[in-house]
């Protein structure tokens, strides 16, 4: 395993860490109906996403630390990791948010917690998509060179 693919492997499981802590969160108890009003759940999720997005940061400043370059094909897979990122997040809001929709449609107002819900979610999801779809297509590129070498032999 490169470098690349631990960056990208330490910057998957802080943000898995910070998906499951942040639902933990958001569905104990009145998180949703009274989400203004509970301070400690607030610095909670504040203090998840520091954590997310400082160790993008720590990943960022080792990799500009050992001047690491990434290869063509590296950059081919984040092009195309990135694209299958914006597609699931596109799909993830559409869904949460009809759902939401659908649900609340009849009361008539939509509780102020699954605004706050939507939004630190769709952050998440855009870091694990776009986390999980390099995983993804490295291993694939891995699979079919490695199924080239032994055509070749």
């Amino acid at each position: 395993m490169g470098r690349t693919e631990k960056y990208n492997l330490v910057h998957v499981i802080s943000w898995t860490f910070v998906a499951i802590f942040m639902v933990v969160i958001f569905m104990k108890g009145d998180t949703i109906k009274d989400f203004g009003d509970n301070r400690i759940k607030t610095i909670l999720l504040a203090s998840l996403f520091i954590i997310g997005f400082g160790t993008d940061a720590g990943i960022r400043i080792v990799k500009r630390s050992k001047k690491l370059s990434c290869s063509g094909q590296y950059k081919e897979i984040q092009n195309q990791s990135t694209a299958y990122a914006f597609i699931i997040v596109l799909i993830y809001i559409y869904l949460l948010n009809i759902s939401l929709y659908l649900y609340y449609e009849e009361v008539g107002f939509l509780p102020v917690g699954w605004i706050w819900f939507s939004a630190y979610s769709t952050i998440v999801m855009a870091n694990l998509a776009s986390g999980y779809s390099f995983l993804f297509l490295n291993i694939k590129e891995k699979v079919r060179a490695k199924d080239n070498l032994k055509s070749r032999s």
